[in-house]
């Protein structure tokens, strides 16, 4: 009689058991001690913040660089000799110090013929500097002397597209603006191959690529 009242029991508290095992999930292990040490750590994620300005020899203050903005004239005639300039003003609006690049891309073009019929891929005739400043006066010398020198230094210009113009400066956060210029122009030495001929003008849209990365990282 005893014994059987013992058996329910035991089946009464292995059921119980089951429930509670099958209510933590299969495999779970059930605990019947536990000592918990909680510590609370505080983590705050930096902020990295760029945000960009532009001027040129049409918009002559400095305007916010927005997604569509049209930074290039590209209404421009380019020659032999032909140069525009887009000015860059850079602000570290977050509490990160950073890193930063700049590039000019082809976002459209359209392709016309020369004279013997080939075929004219505006950008091929096209090349790009960029110089770094940390304040106005100094980026306005440095673009006059690459302008000075940009005939004799065609092999020190990059191809539209290329990710070569990183600031060798490292923006800190709390530091006053930095400065940047883009200067595109057609090489001299640039002769017939580039003049068209026939209803279709080729043509090319400049954009401007700004990228910043947190000092240390890693980046292709």
């Amino acid at each position: 009689m005893h014994n059987r009242k013992w058996r329910k029991v035991a089946l009464a508290i292995s059921a119980v058991l089951f429930l509670v095992w099958w209510a933590l999930g299969t495999g779970a292990t059930i605990a019947w001690f536990s000592d918990v040490d909680s510590v609370r750590n505080e983590f705050q994620i930096g902020l990295l913040r760029m945000d960009v300005a532009y001027k040129n020899d049409i918009v002559t203050q400095y305007t916010p660089l927005q997604g569509t903005t049209k930074a290039f004239n590209d209404q421009a005639l380019y020659e032999p000799g032909y140069t525009q300039v887009v000015y860059l003003e850079i602000e570290n609006e977050g509490d990160m110090d950073f890193e930063y690049k700049v590039a000019v891309t082809v976002e459209d073009f359209v392709n016309g013929k020369n004279a013997w019929g080939e075929t004219i891929y505006l950008p091929d005739y096209l090349r790009y500097g960029v110089v770094f400043a940390e304040n106005e006066d100094e980026l306005e010398a440095m673009v006059e002397d690459r302008l000075k020198a940009k005939q004799n230094a065609t092999n020190e210009w990059d191809a539209l597209g290329t990710w070569s113009g990183k600031s060798p400066y490292v923006f800190e956060a709390g530091e006053e603006n930095h400065y940047a210029a883009l200067i595109v122009y057609m090489p001299e030495e640039v002769g017939n191959a580039a003049n068209y001929r026939g209803f279709t003008q080729p043509s090319v849209e400049l954009g401007i690529r700004v990228s910043a990365w947190q000092v240390g990282a890693k980046i292709d």
